[in-house]
């Protein structure tokens, strides 16, 4: 009796000790509000103004589970589940995935840096991504550069995918994502790969990232899964490029930002425009390309209350065998946004997108991220008011 109370205690132990040496954390983001956008393209094919019950309008609805064991000697074990849904229906998000905004497990090693496996974040989201306003509090979803070209506002992340994150030396990151086709005779078949770095010294950053997609979206297997219900893959063609780079600076109370992106895809057949999962067809293999250039700046007006602004302008280029042509976007964007506590705040936002030279192509309706719909004409207008909060 006396060796099983003893065994008892020494079994207690045992628990309480890895229970120190773990941890699981729950958060979550949820942002719902009301939004007006000036033109929506009807079924008629004519266009109409709308007020909407809106939700993720900055960043998108999420809940999640993140934890880590410390092994010793440095080395931690990790992982992360992340949940995106509709905070106005309660609807899963991501092609109805349980988790699919985030899906990893890995090492990590407080010298060397994190390896990890899953469905995860491409180089682009990871480095470049934060200067731009287009994937911060200060912005998200909205102010996205025209479809979101260069996943900048991470409108979709990558499966099968093994990464590599570095610790930080003397201010620099740098890392990279390989995501497998899973493909039996298919090896580039719908694969991903991407590399970035990132240098911080005081109150300036830089980043630069590169990312390559081999025929996007072909299937649903491999980085990105290509099917109607999915809604992953932003293009369908041959082979989609994004590379970039951009800095900021504080002075204050107030950060200036600037980024330059390029997107190309080599024999697009469709392109995801809009609240709908399939792709709006280009009817004949198109040659693609967006050129971004995004200034940005946000400012404390006290502790409390912010405002931002951001101005994209886009240089494209649409062209196959019928047609040449070089469709234009100018996007200007304004927030503020008010802290009611350290979790929660209330925003106004709106934007105005207005195209040019897209006559002829799939391009011709402005469409803002976050609208639902494109415009039945080259102007739309979106405003947007919520509240937000994160636990």
């Amino acid at each position: 009796m006396e060796l099983k109370r003893i065994a008892l205690a020494a079994s207690s132990c045992v628990c309480i000790a890895a229970h120190a040496q773990s941890s699981v954390t729950l958060y979550g983001i949820l942002d719902n509000g009301i939004s007006f956008v000036s033109n929506q393209k009807t079924a008629s094919g004519g266009g109409h103004s709308a007020w909407m019950a809106s939700t993720g309008n900055i960043v998108g609805d999420r809940w999640g589970l993140t934890g880590a064991e410390d092994l010793g000697g440095g080395l931690k074990a990790l992982f992360k589940l992340e949940n995106g849904y509709s905070g106005q229906t309660g609807k899963l998000q991501q092609g109805g995935r349980l988790f699919g905004r985030q899906s990893w497990v890995g090492l990590s090693s407080s010298d060397a840096g994190t390896v990890t496996l899953g469905r995860q974040y491409d180089s682009v989201v990871d480095y470049l991504g934060p200067r731009s306003l287009a994937q911060t509090f200060y912005g998200g979803l909205e102010f996205a550069h025209p479809f979101d070209n260069d996943n900048i506002s991470d409108f979709f992340r990558l499966d099968n995918s093994i990464k590599f994150a570095s610790a930080g030396y003397h201010g620099l990151t740098f890392g990279g994502l390989y995501a497998f086709s899973n493909q039996a005779g298919g090896f580039a078949v719908n694969r991903a790969y991407s590399a970035g770095a990132a240098y911080k010294n005081g109150p300036l950053s830089l980043s630069a990232a590169y990312m390559q997609l081999d025929e996007p979206g072909n299937g649903a297997v491999g980085a990105l899964d290509g099917s109607t219900a999915s809604g992953d893959a932003t293009f369908h063609g041959s082979r989609q490029r994004v590379w970039g780079a951009g800095a900021s600076y504080a002075l204050g109370a107030a950060t200036f930002g600037f980024v330059w992106t390029q997107t190309t895809v080599a024999d697009a057949t469709g392109v995801n425009i809009g609240s709908s999962l399939a792709p709006a067809q280009t009817g004949t293999p198109t040659d693609l390309r967006f050129s971004n250039y995004e200034i940005n700046a946000r400012y404390l007006l006290t502790p409390s209350w912010g405002v931002a602004a951001s101005y994209t302008f886009t240089d494209g280029r649409y062209s196959n065998a019928t047609i040449d042509a070089k469709p234009r976007w100018n996007q200007f964007n304004l927030l503020t946004s008010y802290a009611l506590s350290k979790l929660t705040d209330v925003y106004l936002m709106c934007e105005y997108q207005h195209v040019t030279g897209a006559a002829g192509t799939i391009f011709r309706g402005a469409f803002i991220e976050g609208s639902g719909r494109a415009s039945a004409t080259n102007k739309q207008f979106l405003a947007s008011a919520g509240l937000r909060i994160r636990f």
